[in-house]
């Protein structure tokens, strides 16, 4: 189970993944991802979500995508260490903008 919550701080829209983003959950999180997206900087806060399988990148990748084309500044913050390697082995850490904390993003978008 995976769930996707939302918060506003600043101008910044944070939206947290909580649980494990696999071929169960990927489909229904990067929809309610995708329908939250506005033109402005947001943030994808991983810290809890403890677990990105390939349809998870698959997703992540789509929402990247997406948020570019859409013109809209995105960071994924805080993934914990296991999804980070996750990120290293594929390549997609070259492909994502990650940082290790809220603050970092926060920092990037600015």
């Amino acid at each position: 189970m995976l769930k996707v919550s939302v918060e506003q701080n600043d101008d910044i829209k944070i939206i947290a993944l909580d649980g494990q983003l696999d071929v169960s959950t990927s489909e229904q999180a990067k929809e309610e991802v995708l329908s939250l997206f506005e033109v402005k900087p947001t943030i994808i806060f991983m810290e809890k979500c403890s677990y990105v399988s390939s349809s998870g990148l698959r997703s992540l990748l789509i929402m990247a995508k997406t948020a570019k084309a859409k013109g809209i500044k995105l960071v994924f913050a805080a993934p914990i260490a296991e999804v980070i390697d996750v990120f290293e082995m594929t390549g997609f850490i070259k492909m994502l903008t990650c940082v290790p904390t809220i603050e970092d993003a926060k920092q990037a978008l600015r």
